[in-house]
């Protein structure tokens, strides 16, 4: 198994210290715009933050919505686009931590992959089935490599990776140990270990050349700990316990925001052998914490300060928007509406502008649907704008407000006289995602650096397909 040496930065950056420069230079410009809260982008009136002649770009009757897609996934622009403009998306796709999956062999073994695919993959959709199988074959390699005879699968969820590294035949057949915070988790993963184990030592397992030994059951074991920032050493420590004299080596598939800064930090304290971590949820990494914090780990992005809509915005996966043009136009909608009902409940006097918008998250269409039932929408005439009202009853609803019930007239109102800010929502939500991904280069390299601090063997590059799984990037780290 090839694994990529260093850090897979950018073609076009000498060194990685060079990567860093650029990337925190071109965010401090640029953090105006992940910074903005798109529920308050007509309250804040956030369009009048771009340049001008962006503004007057996008405000042009030539201007097509849908080239906003090609734009954000692609970085392609029309051609009578400002120059300026054209230079931030090319900068923004230059600095992108590189996303294409390299291949590490995972699916060279037709046998192994078989097994895993006929017995291991129940319960599991296409794109989880895909990055257990990657990650897997990565992490049985990593401890035949390094000796490692105890892989401890943090944040284990239902045991999906963990049982393929424990039993499947082409894993390093490691014990495996499974943490999770969740005592449901752990029963659920119970469950599906008891039927695998059942499946593995039948006869058609046995006769598809899977060789099943006595007490091979108790290579898997699964525990609840809650793992943080300020608890890493509880986890080294079981890790230890249960390791004896054997090496052993930690993992992570998606592990959530600060979940993955704990599991490196672990690492870094302890004597594991290894490390190998996909991580994921940047919206829940902690800043500005000391030493609790979830970034900056490294000295390198010391005194950078992302904020959390701006780690909303890493989270964007643009790289699906071409795919899913009808659902990418839809998203551009409903944000807007979010933002229309924020404006709309402070001009009618419901709240003030220093007062919290209610927590309407994403309307469901089934809650729309509810919504269409509840308000007898359906049997009004044809012809009549219902559907920002529909948004408006949906989202009331959700969130108990029983005080206020605006008319169908009220909205549709409401939404003529707001009626350019949709084409301008979508286009700073266009612009704010494109640069969602330099602010994932800043926390991948951040991590990759503070290992490389600690550690001489790191590696950081993409493990699975960008568009199946927009959270692609893994972190490795051996002593």
């Amino acid at each position: 198994m090839a694994i990529p040496s260093g850090i897979n930065i950018p073609p076009g950056f000498g060194s990685i210290d060079k990567y860093v420069v650029a990337l925190r230079q071109m965010y401090k410009e640029y953090a105006y715009l992940p910074a903005m809260h798109i529920v308050d982008f007509l309250v804040e009136d956030h369009w009048n933050e771009l340049p001008s002649e962006w503004r007057e770009y996008f405000d042009s009757g030539a201007f097509d919505m849908e080239s906003l897609i090609p734009m954000a996934s692609q970085g392609i622009l029309p051609s009578d686009c400002p120059r300026s403009l054209s230079e931030f998306v090319s900068q923004m796709f230059a600095l992108r931590f590189p996303r294409s999956k390299i291949d590490i062999g995972a699916s060279s073994d037709t046998t192994a992959v078989g097994h895993i695919e006929k017995y291991f993959l129940n319960g599991m959709k296409p794109k989880k089935q895909a990055e257990v199988i990657d990650l897997a074959h990565l992490v049985s390699g990593i401890a035949d490599s390094t000796g490692a005879e105890l892989v401890v699968d943090v944040g284990a969820g239902q045991g999906y990776l963990s049982r393929v590294v424990a039993y499947s035949e082409g894993g390093s057949r490691a014990s495996v140990l499974a943490v999770d915070f969740a005592q449901g988790q752990k029963r659920g993963a119970e469950v599906f270990q008891k039927r695998l184990i059942k499946q593995l030592r039948g006869t058609r397992a046995q006769n598809d050349g899977y060789c099943w030994k006595e007490g091979d059951e108790g290579r898997l074991v699964h525990c609840v700990v809650k793992v943080g920032m300020d608890t890493t050493g509880e986890l080294v420590q079981m890790a230890r316990d249960v390791a004896g004299e054997r090496k052993w080596m930690l993992c992570g598939l998606h592990a959530c925001g600060d979940l993955s800064s704990a599991i490196l930090k672990a690492f870094v304290e302890s004597d594991a052998s290894a490390v190998a971590l996909v991580p994921c949820c940047y919206n829940f990494i902690s800043e500005n914490c000391g030493e609790m914090s979830g970034f900056p780990l490294s000295a390198a992005f010391g005194g950078v300060d992302i904020g959390i809509n701006a780690l909303k915005t890493a989270c964007q996966a643009t790289v699906r928007w071409e795919a899913k043009t009808s659902e990418t136009m839809e998203s551009f909608k409903r944000n807007y509406f979010r933002a229309l009902l924020h404006h709309f409940m402070i001009a009618e006097g419901q709240l003030s502008k220093s007062d919290e918008f209610p927590k309407v998250g994403g309307v469901t269409n089934t809650e729309l649907a509810e919504a269409m039932e509840r308000e007898h929408l359906q049997d009004m005439a044809e012809g009549i704008d219902k559907e920002f009202a529909l948004y408006v009853y949906a989202a009331l609803h959700k969130v108990n407000n029983s005080r206020w019930h605006p008319g169908v007239a009220e909205c549709v109102r409401c939404r003529q006289s707001m009626s350019h800010g949709f084409r301008q929502m979508a286009v700073v939500w266009t612009l704010r995602s494109i640069v969602g991904p330099l602010i994932e280069g800043m926390l991948v390299v951040d991590r990759a650096m503070y290992l490389a601090q600690h550690c001489s063997s790191v590696s950081a590059f993409a493990l699975f397909d960008p568009v199946t799984s927009p959270r692609n990037v893994v972190l490795v780290a051996r002593r």
